[in-house]
């Protein structure tokens, strides 16, 4: 436990120096929440009608809450890397497994208290928020995925942009599954976050839960995870 809140410490520190951390973690999250309640329900009224939309656009914005916190992540990480300090931690008291599970963990739970208050802030979509409960988990299981796919494919910062810029354009991708109406959609489960904009697509609909949708959400993104973590432990 004294280890932990070191690091807690220590994550604080490193998040307040870096100013482009802060934007990130703390700053763009509630931009994103002020416009998506202000600017989209003033286009729907004065420009254009939207709110047939309003579920698509919900998810797509929603999924830029993990994005940005998984960014946040991986620079940290690559940090970290680059300092070494993943080295040294081979020999200090805290375990370098149980290190790396602390700095996902800690960056999924602030992503996640965004993408559980988001439905009401913003005011896109009305559903249960204890329903919605596993959905917000799952969203913000998608934080560590980004952080360590960007450390797997990135040697340096300037890489790391790069492939966070890839990555959104992939994990945009399951959002066309809502445009195409037969079976062909599920072509776009490969990508792990198709089985979660499948369960909110459910929940908003109907307003029950999909037990198969969530099911083989967690297993994709927990296997996911196990993967991207075991592949960074032999990388660095």
């Amino acid at each position: 436990m004294v280890q932990v809140n070191k690091l807690l410490i220590n994550d604080t520190r490193n998040i307040i120096r870096d100013r482009l951390l802060v934007y990130t973690a703390f700053l763009i999250p509630f931009i994103i929440i002020i416009l998506t309640r202000l600017v989209i329900p003033w286009l729907s009224e004065n420009a254009i009608e939207l709110h047939p939309y309003y579920p698509l656009l919900f998810m797509l914005i929603v999924i830029m809450i993990p994005m940005m916190f998984g960014f946040t992540t991986g620079f940290l990480i690559m940090d970290e890397r680059d300092e070494n300090l993943l080295t040294v931690l081979r020999v200090m008291p805290i375990s370098r497994t149980a290190y790396l599970i602390y700095r996902m963990a800690f960056m999924s739970l602030l992503s996640f208290v965004y993408i559980l208050i988001f439905p009401t802030l913003t005011g896109l979509i009305d559903i249960s928020l204890f329903k919605y409960l596993p959905i917000a988990v799952l969203l913000a299981l998608f934080t560590p995925v980004m952080g360590l796919i960007a450390n797997i494919l990135a040697t340096n910062k300037v890489q790391a942009f790069a492939v966070f810029k890839m990555l959104g354009g992939v994990f945009f991708l399951p959002l066309f599954a809502f445009l195409i109406d037969t079976d062909l959609k599920y072509l776009l489960g490969i990508i792990p976050n198709f089985w979660t904009f499948m369960a909110l697509d459910k929940l908003i609909e109907t307003g029950a839960q999909d037990i198969v949708f969530l099911g083989i959400g967690f297993s994709a993104h927990i296997i996911l995870i196990v993967i991207l973590f075991y592949i960074f432990n032999k990388k660095y």
